[in-house]
């Protein structure tokens, strides 16, 4: 039953009773020369799954839990799954070019316009009078793929009554797999802004 159950291993090609392939009775390690998908415990394994994502007899790896084993049999995020650009953090400097940010000598009433790839409108996050505003609703959503392939636009406002101010200029982001694995980026400074921090979160 063993030799019958290694024998359809899918991408090993070897004989019953050889994990790796080769001649019968002896073992073979599992390798590039005997494999097309990966190995675990020296057995060949297809490569497509995302608990053992591989190829070309390399070691089997398990893929994040928001990846996928691509096409390519690789881990990755899944081009499909939509995700939503969140701004969490920010710094803003103490003053605008040598001038308070307010007429009141108050901290500048932060807020963030962005348009992820593919929308239709612009979003943006509340008002937060403060020099380290923070944030947890008025982001955007779209696919990886969009957001892997076009720029993520936003621009950071200090509200006013009569006009806004520009806390920056536009700025575009394109995201990169290792954005995606991390969930948290973090940019630095740029006109009046000093950083910002923005969360992709996976959406069920």
């Amino acid at each position: 039953m063993v030799a019958i159950a290694l024998s359809t291993l899918a991408g090993c090609g070897g004989d019953e009773g050889t994990p790796g392939g080769g001649t019968p009775g002896t073992t073979q390690t599992c390798s590039a020369s005997n494999c097309t998908g990966c190995c675990f415990n020296n057995v060949c394994q297809t490569g497509t799954t995302a608990s053992a994502c591989g190829k070309a007899g390399a070691a089997c790896v398990a893929c994040g839990s928001a990846q996928v084993c691509k096409t390519t049999q690789t881990c990755g995020v899944d081009p499909n799954s939509v995700w939503r650009v969140q701004p969490v953090s920010a710094r803003i400097t103490a003053n605008n070019n040598g001038s308070s940010w307010d007429g009141d000598g108050s901290a500048p009433d932060v807020f963030l316009n962005m348009q992820c790839p593919g929308a239709t409108s612009s979003t943006s996050t509340s008002e937060m009078e403060s020099y380290s505003p923070t944030w947890t609703t008025g982001g955007c959503t779209a696919r990886a793929s969009q957001l892997l392939a076009e720029r993520w636009v936003f621009q950071v406002w200090d509200s006013d009554v009569s006009s806004n101010d520009t806390i920056t200029g536009a700025l575009g982001v394109q995201f990169t797999e290792q954005h995606f694995t991390a969930g948290t980026v973090s940019f630095g400074a740029s006109g009046g802004l000093t950083s910002l921090t923005v969360q992709l979160q996976k959406q069920p």
